[in-house]
């Protein structure tokens, strides 16, 4: 059965081929699309690459234990342009980017 095209699939087709050179290595900050803790992979979105994504395995993030990644957190990605069949992007290090609160003892801004 054939799914009708979402936005993201339009816009590539749109885009046509990315400009950067196959194997191109490049950092950027990205918010995680989704991602399948069953499966152990998901995409990370960047205005640097869109309208393509970057594909991530559980392998490239930078963590210890049981890792994985939730859709809306922000996160670095190194990555390399690849040239694979759903993806012209691939995570090489995925670190998170901890959100910063009050220093101890401030009291957060009342505005």
């Amino acid at each position: 059965m054939h799914r009708p095209k979402r936005r993201d699939d339009v816009a590539r087709e749109a885009a046509g081929t990315p400009p950067d050179p196959i194997g191109t290595r490049a950092e950027t900050i990205g918010i995680v699309k989704y991602w399948r803790d069953a499966k152990g992979y998901g995409a990370i979105g960047s205005e640097v690459t869109a309208p393509w994504d970057i594909w991530c395995h559980f392998s490239a993030i930078d963590a210890s234990g049981f890792r994985s990644l939730t859709a809306g957190e922000r996160v670095t990605v190194e990555y390399r342009r690849a040239d694979q069949e759903s993806f012209r992007y691939v995570a090489a290090r995925v670190r998170r980017i901890v959100p910063t609160g009050p220093s101890e003892g401030e009291l957060p801004d009342a505005s």
